[in-house]
C-alpha cells in the first residue's frame, strides 16, 4: 500500500472514530442531563463535545476560523427569522462570544 493510500485510509479511520466519539459524547451529555448531573459534569461533557467537533472539522480540512465564521453567519441568518425571538438573547450572546474570538 502506498503512503498516500495509507494516509487516506488513516484519515477515514480517524474520521469514523471521531463520529463514534461525538455520538457517545452526545449520549453521555443527555444521560447527565436526565440524571440531573452537576453543572461541572455537564460543562465537562459539553467541552468534550466541542473538542471532538473541532477535531472533526480539522480532520475534514475546516479551520477553527472558518467554523466560527460559518457559525456567526448562521446565527445572523437565524436572528432575522421570525421564530428566533425566543432564543434572541441567547443567540446574541453566542454571536458576541464568537465575534470576540
Amino acid at each position: 500500500m502506498s503512503e498516500q493510500n495509507f494516509d487516506i485510509a488513516s484519515n477515514i479511520r480517524m474520521t469514523q472514530e471521531l463520529q463514534c466519539q461525538m455520538l457517545s459524547l452526545l449520549s453521555d451529555f443527555f444521560t447527565a442531563m436526565q440524571q440531573n448531573a452537576s453543572k461541572t459534569e455537564q460543562t465537562e461533557r459539553l467541552a468534550d463535545m466541542e473538542i471532538a467537533l473541532r477535531l472533526m472539522a480539522a480532520r475534514l480540512g475546516i479551520s477553527n476560523e472558518t467554523l466560527s465564521h460559518k457559525a456567526v453567519m448562521r446565527i445572523k441568518a437565524y436572528l432575522v427569522q421570525s421564530d428566533a425571538h425566543a432564543l434572541q438573547s441567547d443567540l446574541l450572546s453566542v454571536l458576541h462570544t464568537l465575534d470576540k474570538a
